[in-house]
């Protein structure tokens, strides 16, 4: 009978591992630690891999590696898409609910998307569409005391009541203030433009540049114009300015660790990096 051949041990990472269990995880939005790939590796060589997992923007739990929650949030409305809250925050894999209303929390704060009412229901939509601002939800609120005041007399019992033509309107006429308050909510709606979010970055640079180097943390920067600019504003201006030779993307080459909340802020860069630092080149 012939002896079970047992499986080999590597105490290298084969060429191309790397790369092929980040699709895998990235594909599944999150592994088990211990199904990261089919190979087995020695203590040493397993962490060399999971150490380049993390360098690639992956982060790795005491379960699973997995793409950052906030990333995997963020995907689910790219390209304008609208998902109810509960079927994102199930369908993002790896995390638990403290840890994805964490997430979630900050995705909205740096304006990567919002998270709206919408027929009563909580949904999240792209840091791109137009949502009220928080004085637009105030006016809202306020219009809709005043106004179901009136109509609660109105349709009080007793005799058939109705209002005045001129009573009607006055009474909506908030509701249309409200709704042009969307402008405020993020730059995009404001209707910056490339332009503008150009005279925007512009303007930030002087405060975050490092004194001796000269450079800019992206994600500073995007952070800086939170309210003011949308992560895509940021993004667009950001590679306009680059083609045509005003500031200079550098990508990130793994020598410096880049945190979860960091990543996203990133434009995309070559060969699955992200451009995490710029520099002026023309005044």
């Amino acid at each position: 009978m012939a002896a079970t051949r047992k499986a080999q041990v590597l105490a290298e990472l084969p060429a191309g591992l790397p790369a092929e269990v980040e699709r895998a995880v990235r594909s599944a939005g999150a592994l088990p630690l211990a199904k990261l790939c089919r190979v087995k590796l020695t203590a040493p060589a397993r962490a060399e891999l999971e150490q380049r997992l993390v360098l690639a923007g992956l982060e790795r739990t005491a379960k699973v590696v997995r793409v950052p929650l906030g990333a995997q949030l963020e995907a689910l409305v790219s390209g304008g898409a609208r998902v109810p809250l509960r079927e994102a925050l199930r369908r993002v894999k790896g995390g638990a609910k403290p840890e994805l209303t964490a997430a979630l929390q900050t995705l909205v704060a740096r304006g990567g998307a919002h998270l709206v009412v919408r027929t009563a229901v909580e949904t999240l939509v792209g840091g791109a569409d137009r949502v009220l601002s928080e004085a637009g939800v105030a006016e809202l609120v306020r219009a809709h005391a005043a106004l179901g005041k009136v109509l609660k007399k109105v349709t009080a019992k007793g005799p058939r009541r109705s209002l005045l033509g001129e009573d009607a309107l006055a009474l909506v006429e908030p509701l249309g203030r409200a709704a042009a308050t969307v402008a405020e909510a993020t730059g995009t709606a404001a209707g910056i433009g490339p332009r503008g979010a150009e005279e925007l970055v512009l303007g930030a640079l002087p405060g975050l540049e490092h004194p001796v180097l000269g450079l800019v943390r992206v994600p500073s920067l995007v952070r800086a114009l939170a309210g003011r600019a949308t992560v895509a504003d940021v993004h667009g201006a950001l590679l306009g300015l680059a083609e045509r030779g005003v500031v200079e993307l550098r990508p990130d080459a793994g020598s410096e660790f880049l945190g979860a909340d960091d990543a996203p802020l990133c434009p995309p860069g070559p060969r699955g990096t992200v451009f995490s630092h710029l520099r002026r080149l023309q005044p």
